[in-house]
């Protein structure tokens, strides 16, 4: 509730009640969790956290190891005692998969301060709820019934439910997050922790006896340091794909400068042109433009790898005359427009299995993404070992949506296009979709003139109509029936009637 809310609820009782408030912080949290998670390795050699922005808890992986401390109650025993000790409560469960665990240590009764689940005992988790999934409670774009609630809605309690149903219509129906979610909780789908180590010394700083103000002084300082940051990357097979350069004032104001890499790289004079570009970017002080563009003069330089990854070894050419390629100068570039433009406007597109054309992609940030490689994993599919049987196949990602198609040959058109293949999408899109005024022969029938920007535009052939309609899981229904459409002029374009409201619309362009 509001801090507002709060206060006046503890003021308005009628005995005294003394009452603290204290401001949550997020990353003082993660901090204490992965120094536990440190501390946990006595008991286990693969320690991770659970996912999420704000993780709450800690998974072992405990294969083989039960034996070392007298069966699973007794190790469970030592790690409940473990974080007494240290004036935690916990909740501690043991079963076939990371999740099956985290599930159960949430929402079972652990009786004795822990649950231990037989090995391939599914009635255990089939009485779970469908919360135990930890689906989000609103929908993808932050309004709207979420997965859960939605599954709640629909009499779906208990993960029992949730198995009986086929596969198909959950696909169907569901973000493929409820799947992956589902499977990893019965051990269909392989799971990985990812260990937490301590984090590598991949910080350097610099303070200065007296305040310096010259940008000379300073890009040979942060020169200085970076060549002392790349033996300890190298040292560790490491490369930067995200550099923060902290500039600490006279005044105790600080700049920062953060730069983002298209591939992982230790050269320090290619990290200082970065640097370079993005001081340039600062505001010059007024009295000398000779001087650091920063509030005030620099006492202290502080340079961190926030985010690394494996560097890639290529082996050279064995004969000369082999074809140049070079992926170095195309990185140079990315990395460049990045951080002279914003690391926000130099994107690349993701394809996403979508039906509705104008999501079945997402745009996202060439620079400072952090690779598979960024993070040592091990695999933790059964905490007891050995071979699984009856695993079911992954799930493979199916569009949210569904695609009626029904191609009718117009004048001189191919009765035999019927699948949808990169020769029916149009590379060049309108966004969004330019209303356009049709005639047609028939109410439901195909265009045979339209008009648009002023423009007439007759229509010789057509292939269509291809029906692409969302499911009503999604929100607001979309329902279009597509046509593709050859005029007298030559122009190849793709048009679209909305059946809810029969206006049309020029959707995009063939080349």
């Amino acid at each position: 509730m509001p801090l507002a809310e709060a206060t006046a609820l503890l003021h308005g009782e009628k005995k005294e009640v003394s009452f603290f408030f204290a401001c949550h912080e997020a990353d003082r949290d993660r901090e204490a969790l992965l120094q536990l998670a440190i501390e946990c390795e006595q008991f286990s050699p693969l320690v991770g956290m659970d996912e999420g922005d704000e993780p709450d808890g800690l998974r072992m992986d405990i294969r083989g190891l039960a034996k070392l401390f007298g069966g699973e109650p007794s190790l469970a025993g030592r790690v409940g005692e473990f974080f007494q000790q240290r004036g935690y409560q916990v909740r501690i469960s043991v079963a076939d998969t990371p999740s099956a665990a985290a599930a159960l240590a949430r929402w079972s009764d652990c009786e004795g301060g822990y649950a231990i689940a037989p090995p391939g005992d599914r009635a255990a988790l089939a009485d779970l709820p469908v919360a135990a999934l930890m689906l989000p409670e609103v929908g993808e774009t932050g309004k709207g019934m979420g997965q859960a609630p939605l599954l709640q809605h629909l009499g779906i309690c208990r993960l029992g439910q949730l198995q009986d149903l086929p596969r198909d219509s959950l696909a169907a129906r569901f973000d493929p997050q409820l799947l992956q979610r589902l499977d990893r909780i019965t051990g269909a789908a392989d799971e990985v922790i990812v260990a937490c180590r301590e984090p590598p010394d991949l910080t350097v700083q610099w303070a200065f006896e007296h305040p310096v103000t010259r940008l000379d002084a300073i890009e040979w300082t942060v020169q200085q340091l970076l060549s002392q940051l790349a033996p300890r990357l190298i040292a560790r097979g490491l490369g930067v794909l995200q550099l923060e350069c902290r500039l600490v004032c006279q005044n105790r104001q600080t700049r920062e400068i953060r730069i983002g890499l298209f591939q992982p790289t230790v050269d320090p004079e290619h990290l200082l042109a970065l640097v370079r570009m993005q001081l340039e970017r600062l505001e010059f002080r007024s009295d000398a433009a000779s001087l650091l563009p920063a509030p005030g003069a620099i006492q202290e330089i502080r340079i961190a790898a926030v985010s690394t990854a494996v560097r890639e070894q290529r082996q050279s050419e064995l004969f000369a005359d082999a074809a140049p390629r070079d992926p170095t100068k195309l990185a140079l570039l990315i990395e460049r427009l990045s951080n002279r433009l914003g690391r926000e406007r130099v994107l690349q597109p993701r394809l996403r299995a979508d039906a509705q054309i104008e999501r079945a992609f997402e745009c996202e940030p060439l620079t400072g993404a952090s690779p598979a490689l960024d993070a040592p994993a091990s695999a933790a599919g059964s905490r007891r070992g050995g071979r699984r049987t009856g695993r079911a196949p992954h799930p493979s990602r199916t569009p949210q949506g569904r695609m009626a198609v029904g191609e009718a040959a117009g004048t001189n058109a191919s009765p035999h296009l019927s699948v949808p293949g990169p020769m029916f999408r149009p590379l060049r899109l309108f966004d969004p979709p330019r209303p356009i005024d049709v005639v047609g022969i028939a109410l439901d029938g195909p265009p045979a003139k339209f008009f648009d920007r002023s423009q007439v535009y007759c229509v010789a052939r057509y292939f269509g109509p291809e029906r692409i309609e969302t499911g009503w899981w999604r929100g607001p229904s979309v329902r279009r029936d597509y046509y593709r459409v050859e005029t007298t002029a030559g122009n190849r374009l793709w048009l679209f009637r909305q059946l809810q409201d029969q206006q049309w619309f020029l959707h995009g362009e063939f080349d």
